[in-house]
């Protein structure tokens, strides 16, 4: 059953398009991130389906039912913000409560709610604390108890780790990813970091100059973007002109096997670690520009004879700045687009 569905929604805001034609389907109980740049329209399409703004067109359905004109207490769905907006002056079970007690449940089955989500959030001792006195971990939690104590079909989540430094926010997406797997609600996060959105998603949605360019498995994505413009944005990949001629695809990096008709004018690209160094001779010399060792891996920039450079990862045979290796790629690493337009 799908649990959220937007059909050609649009979005202008004085004349100005910040949404174009979305159309989007997400499974009852998946967790899906939306993938894109600040400025694409992710957070203002968060809004449209919370039902804080209204689409300039098109429809929004959620458990299939039409809300794009429902008040945003009618839908179902709940967003939480990056500022998590606790009420300070309010301890954590005032806080978690409050939308229970708004609905007027009977005290009994909110102390029961309200126990039973802090167990889940592993806070019960912090019921009769104030904000002020958790950390910024702990205060995320709660805005999600909050949230989530009131049994949303969707939970929306707007950027909800930015504001945390980088350990806390490794935990957080950790626990939001367990509550999801516990609580089986349709989940839609929204996020700039690539890293998180192919951590946490069951999919990725790939927001790009206010149109949906891609949605595809973390895996599929990585593997496969559709576009030379989602190639970029993903980023970790060398991008290079060249042609297709005879089955090769010819460039900097030489001539490489490739299944793709004779074309004139393509743009190539691969993987920093699918670029494979070799100090033996080789059909591609380069010297070692600039090295970054990371731990588990080295970076290496390589100029080429043209002055091109090249960026490869490797974890095995380390190389110094000024050294000459030789270059390779393998035909299946290849992703060929059309420099025109940019498809695959």
């Amino acid at each position: 059953m799908t649990g959220i569905s937007l059909v050609d929604v649009t979005k202008h805001f004085q004349g100005k398009p910040t949404l174009a034609h979305i159309s989007l389907e997400v499974i009852n109980g998946e967790f899906m991130v939306l993938l894109g740049p600040s400025g694409s329209g992710k957070s203002t399409l968060l809004k449209i389906i919370a039902g804080l703004e209204l689409p300039t067109t098109g429809r929004v359905y959620i458990n299939g039912v039409d809300v794009t004109f429902l008040p945003s207490q009618s839908r179902q769905a709940i967003i939480v913000f990056q500022d998590h907006s606790l009420f300070p002056h309010m301890t954590v079970s005032e806080n978690v409560s409050f939308g229970l007690r708004a609905r007027g449940e009977s005290r009994q089955l909110v102390t029961e709610k309200v126990r039973a989500m802090l167990d889940i959030i592993q806070l019960p001792d912090r019921a009769h604390s104030f904000p002020h006195e958790l950390s910024g971990g702990e205060k995320q939690r709660v805005a999600l108890a909050r949230a989530c104590v009131l049994e949303p079909s969707v939970l929306l989540l707007d950027e909800p780790f930015s504001n945390l430094d980088v350990n806390l926010r490794l935990s957080m997406r950790e626990f939001v990813s367990a509550l999801h797997s516990r609580l089986k609600f349709t989940c839609i996060l929204v996020t700039h970091d690539k890293e998180e959105a192919f951590l946490m998603s069951q999919r990725v949605a790939v927001l790009l100059d206010n149109r949906l360019l891609q949605v595809a498995t973390p895996e599929k994505l990585y593997e496969g973007p559709q576009s030379l413009r989602v190639a970029s944005f993903l980023g970790e990949r060398n991008i290079f002109p060249g042609r297709v001629q005879g089955g090769y695809f010819h460039s900097m990096l030489g001539a490489i096997p490739c299944n793709r008709p004779d074309q004139e004018s393509v743009v190539g690209t691969c993987r920093f670690d699918q670029v494979s160094l070799s100090s033996t001779e080789g059909e591609v010399p380069g010297r070692i520009v600039q090295k970054a060792f990371a731990g588990r891996f080295t970076t290496y920039k390589i100029e080429l004879a043209q002055g091109m450079i090249v960026t490869a990862v490797g974890s095995e045979q380390q190389y110094l700045a000024g050294d000459t290796v030789h270059l390779s790629v393998e035909g299946r690493a290849l992703l060929i687009y059309g420099a025109e337009d940019g498809s695959n």
